[in-house]
């Protein structure tokens, strides 16, 4: 180690040590639970780390969907102020997680980590089934829970490769009386038809399929909203969204499924 390093240690070590994170609970399974169709609020006290006083500059969310509000702008050395956030949690189950930054004019000092952690107890949980996934159990990756955008590229005359599975589901207790069911489907589109199955285990299995898969239908983007209607009272309607681009230079070219979101 040479002296050159020194100050650059020094530095880090410094920075770490402001680098304080606030949070309501350490984990998830610390973290209070909430029903779907509530909204999560939240008060976390935060207190300002740094040997000088802080203004607050702005408040940055990793998630669009919370509302923030801090009490005090200007914060003492060592004293405290408390950050409010709001999160509605339509559409999610499961762990949930917001990291809040709390930026400060003083461009020498690092923002202020906020954390806040919770669980989601879903009305109808909706999850996408891949192939050889077992439909009668919730799928493990979360990648594959929470799904209400379907996006798909095929060539416009090979309709018969197009193939999505839904799954609806209630957590352990929470379906309505009788079980959860499916009383319509919504959709007035001429791309897909959709064939629902009472599973054994009390889901829903919702298979969706070309209309008319040996028709050739015109080259183009389909953005297409479907609605799902149950007897949940709490989420009696289920809007997931089919993006589709049939392109006859399917398979052909990298495909960005993000692109038809834009």
């Amino acid at each position: 180690m040479t002296m050159r390093t020194l100050p650059l240690i020094a530095f880090c070590l410094i920075a770490a040590a402001t680098a304080v994170e606030f949070s309501n609970a350490p984990d998830a399974a610390a973290a209070p639970w909430v029903a779907e169709h509530e909204v999560f609020s939240v008060s976390i006290p935060v207190r300002n780390p740094h040997d000088r006083a802080i203004k607050v500059e702005r408040l940055d969310s990793t998630c669009e969907c919370s509302r923030l509000e801090i009490v005090d702008r200007f914060i003492l050395p060592g004293a405290s102020s408390v950050l409010h956030l709001a999160s509605a949690n339509r559409n999610r189950s499961g762990e949930q997680q917001v990291a809040v930054s709390i930026y400060v004019t003083d461009p020498e000092l690092e923002a202020i980590e906020v954390v806040a952690r919770w669980n989601v107890r879903a009305a109808v949980q909706v999850d996408a089934i891949g192939p050889g996934m077992d439909p009668t159990k919730r799928p493990e990756d979360r990648a594959w829970q929470d799904i209400y955008r379907f996006v798909a590229k095929e060539r416009p005359d090979e309709l018969a490769r197009l193939r999505k599975r839904i799954r609806l589901s209630c957590p352990a207790g929470t379906a309505p009386v009788g079980g959860l069911k499916l009383s319509g489907v919504d959709y007035s589109g001429a791309l897909w038809k959709f064939t629902p199955s009472d599973l054994a285990d009390g889901s829903i299995l919702i298979t969706a399929t070309a209309r008319n898969p040996e028709d050739e239908m015109k080259e183009g983007t389909y953005d297409e909203k479907v609605i799902l209607r149950t007897n949940h009272p709490n989420k009696p309607e289920i809007t997931v969204r089919f993006m589709v681009l049939l392109d006859r230079k399917a398979g052909a070219k990298p495909f960005d499924p993000q692109a038809l979101g834009r």
